[in-house]
């Protein structure tokens, strides 16, 4: 793969990348429209058995499901996207190789660890009434925060990449 290869690899990338951060947030502000003055009149009659605590619940854990099975899928893809601008920085020297290696290892981290528990313990919270219980809430918390954390390294790492990368081109 060539330079230009490799900066495709890296625009995609990180396109993907806020696209996924835009589609986690935007599926529960819509369980919240869905719920509020603007839900259309027959969405409410087949909802109207339900508690609004029922209804939230509900929507969030549809919400939540969506979200975890995008996640699934979006890491298979950044695992691809990982290891093809590895393969394609391996000769443009030893900066961009090791920026692309971090960006990989970070969706590993994801992969292997974050996400199968931060799916796991969402599972068992979806249904759990609100506020959740602290010990839960914080462990939570703290695995989203290092999820993002993950996400902003790759992030971090890609912009350098391709800055290196494009001035060698030039």
């Amino acid at each position: 793969m060539t330079k230009p290869g490799a900066l495709l690899v890296i625009g995609l990338w990180i396109g993907l990348l806020a696209a996924s951060w835009a589609m986690a947030s935007a599926s529960f502000r819509t369980v919240d429209r869905l719920l509020g003055p603007e839900a259309r009149p027959e969405f409410r009659a087949r909802l109207e058995n339900l508690s609004p605590d029922e209804r939230r619940m509900v929507l969030r854990h549809v919400a939540a499901e969506s979200n975890r099975w995008m996640f699934r899928t979006w890491t298979l893809v950044e695992m691809v996207l990982g290891t093809l601008l590895v393969a394609a920085s391996w000769r443009l020297g030893p900066v961009p190789r090791a920026l692309a290696l971090v960006a990989l290892a970070a969706v590993v981290a994801q992969a292997a660890g974050l996400a199968p528990a931060i799916s796991q313990l969402g599972r068992r919270l979806d249904f759990v009434p609100r506020p959740l219980p602290a010990a839960e809430g914080r462990r939570f918390g703290l695995l989203h925060a290092a999820y993002m954390l993950a996400d902003l390294v790759k992030a971090g790492v890609l912009i350098p990449a391709a800055v290196i990368i494009a001035r060698r081109l030039s």
